[in-house]
């Protein structure tokens, strides 16, 4: 075991249903079990936000730190009963004056009283954290973006106590060049490598972002969302491809499956399917299905709760990923990809943007299913579709190709944690 203490600095510990939000969950319940006792300071937001029950390692403390953000006001607008609680549906986000909006409050320094956790969060993280280092021998602080605040307040703490290591971890950049979403972006690049020349440590979810923090930072290294493979339960009656997550503006864009189906269904290939979606974007989905004359095949789940979208995964014959790539970042590998991996069923992914070569690389290693770029890959997508659905067929399930045991060798939580704690030793 380890002599390492962590303070952990996660506004989202969830309760907020984002895939993205689980790693720090998972990850710091890892380092936890391999260490001593750990701390971990968070928003009070969490009884206005959408919630996940999850169980904390019983060796990590919880405070909550009094926050007053627009996660807040937009749920005391909404009302507590709205199902979505502070979440915005990509049709809002995609207004000239939120676009706007949204660069602005993610930019420094009006992130600082804009964004998640703003100001009186902090404040309070930063007066928590200095109570906990003094008082219970803290020697390793992690934060994690986003938000920012989570990485101010172990800026602070760190410059107050700097014998203290600090690991800073990115799950996405803060100047994004293919969703371009901050304003003055020279400004927050210089604002970020300030900020950061106090860390002993960054880590980041992928290559890819390892690679542009590799300018801030001497230190970098990659510490990929772990996995821990579901066992397997019956899946649907009907052939079905399952997409359980969110749009993000135009970057996440399933028109080319809608095409492929809709081609394949027009040419009498595929006799019994359905497409479902669970997430929090119904509106745009059915309208697309709609155009894409697959709306009678198409089956909306809403906004559910983590375990009913894990079971639609584990259920589904084909998972569907959305993403995004540019000349200038490629490897956005979202936690969405992950919990695929740990459903095992094969993924079929969508990519707007130039080839992914991290992404690629993954697949083929894991052999996890099947890679189209939008709009040059309607021809090999409609083969692999057609080829589980004659699987399907014939047996009447579609069989899981994924490798297990490399899947296990290099992606499971242990590990991860474990590539962290040699990195601070």
């Amino acid at each position: 075991m380890s002599n390492k203490r962590f303070l952990f600095i996660h506004y989202h510990y969830p309760p907020i249903r984002n895939s993205g939000v689980y790693r720090n969950y998972y990850l710091s319940t890892a380092l936890t079990e391999l260490t001593d006792n750990a701390y971990l300071i968070t928003t009070d937001n969490r009884k206005y936000l959408p919630n996940e029950v999850m169980e904390i390692h019983p060796n990590i403390t919880r405070r909550e730190a009094l926050t007053l953000d627009y996660r807040r006001i937009v749920a005391w607008l909404n009302g507590k009963k709205s199902k979505a609680g502070a979440q915005f549906s990509e049709g809002t986000k995609k207004s000239h004056i939120m676009v706007w909006a949204i660069k602005i409050q993610r930019s420094f320094p009006f992130n600082l009283v804009l964004a998640e956790g703003a100001l009186l969060y902090i404040i309070n993280g930063y007066r928590i954290g200095n109570q906990l280092i003094k008082e219970q021998k803290v020697n390793v602080i992690y934060s994690s973006f986003m938000p920012y605040a989570d990485h101010v307040i172990a800026y602070f703490l760190k410059k107050k106590n700097p014998n203290i290591q600090w690991v800073a971890d990115f799950r996405d950049l803060h100047v994004e060049p293919i969703y371009k979403n901050t304003i003055w972006p020279s400004l927050q690049r210089w604002v970020e490598k300030k900020l950061l020349q106090n860390a002993d440590l960054i880590t980041c979810v992928s290559e890819g972002i390892s690679n542009k923090m590799r300018a801030y930072h001497p230190k970098v290294l990659t510490i990929t969302k772990g996995v821990t493979p579901r066992p397997l339960i019956t899946q649907y009656d009907v052939f079905t491809i399952a997409y359980s997550g969110s749009l993000f503006l135009d970057f996440r864009d399933p028109k080319l499956l809608f095409q492929a189906i809709s081609a394949l269904r027009s040419e009498g290939k595929l006799q019994k399917i359905q497409i479902i979606y669970a997430g929090k974007d119904s509106s745009t989905m059915m309208k697309w299905a709609a155009d894409y004359s697959v709306n009678e095949v198409f089956v909306d789940k809403g906004f559910v709760s983590r375990e009913e979208a894990l079971s639609i995964q584990d259920r589904s014959h084909i998972n569907l990923l959305l993403t995004s790539s540019s000349p200038e970042h490629q490897g956005l590998l979202t936690g969405k990809l992950f919990e695929y991996f740990e459903a095992g069923n094969p993924v079929i992914c969508i990519v707007k943007g130039v080839q992914d070569s991290e992404l690629e690389n993954i697949f083929t290693e894991l052999n996890a299913g099947h890679i189209a770029y939008d709009p040059s890959g309607i021809s090999t997508l409609k083969n692999f579709i057609l080829s589980k659905y004659h699987e399907w067929e014939a047996t009447g399930e579609v069989a899981q190709t994924i490798d297990h045991q490399k899947l296990k060798n290099s992606y499971s939580w242990e590990g991860q944690a474990l590539k962290l704690l040699s990195a601070i030793q």
